[in-house]
């Protein structure tokens, strides 16, 4: 009775066939892991509160939605001095959010609860 076993270049190119899948398979969950937004409690936060200074403002596009980080343990706010038009309470340990103003600019702001805090936002 014969013996069907496959032979040995039937075994090489299933063998090159599956680490060209593999390699397809771990190029795709790559990019499309790359392409994820990061959280604000990854890093991107773009107004970061550290032992009560603003310790990171990034320029942000006019109209963006702005992220504040508080890795303190007190409650701030970013409040805009004058008409700039955002003011936002964030807890201790939390994130929030605010919408940047429509025009472009540098925008000062401070905590309202902490006068001494101040710093600007750069709108583009």
């Amino acid at each position: 009775m014969p013996h069907n076993t496959p032979s040995r270049s039937s075994r090489s190119r299933f063998a090159i066939l599956v680490l060209v899948v593999l390699a397809l398979g771990l190029s795709v969950a790559a990019c499309s892991s790359s392409s994820k937004p990061e959280s604000a409690g990854s890093g991107s936060a773009d107004i970061t509160i550290k032992d009560f200074e603003f310790t990171s403002t990034k320029a942000v596009q006019a109209g963006a939605t702005v992220t504040v980080h508080n890795d303190g343990p007190s409650e701030h706010t970013v409040t805009a001095d004058g008409d700039g038009g955002f003011d936002v309470t964030v807890p201790a340990g939390e994130d929030a959010t605010f919408t940047a103003p429509d025009t472009a600019g540098a925008y000062k702001f401070h905590c309202s609860i902490h006068p001494q805090m101040k710093a600007t936002l750069t709108v583009e």
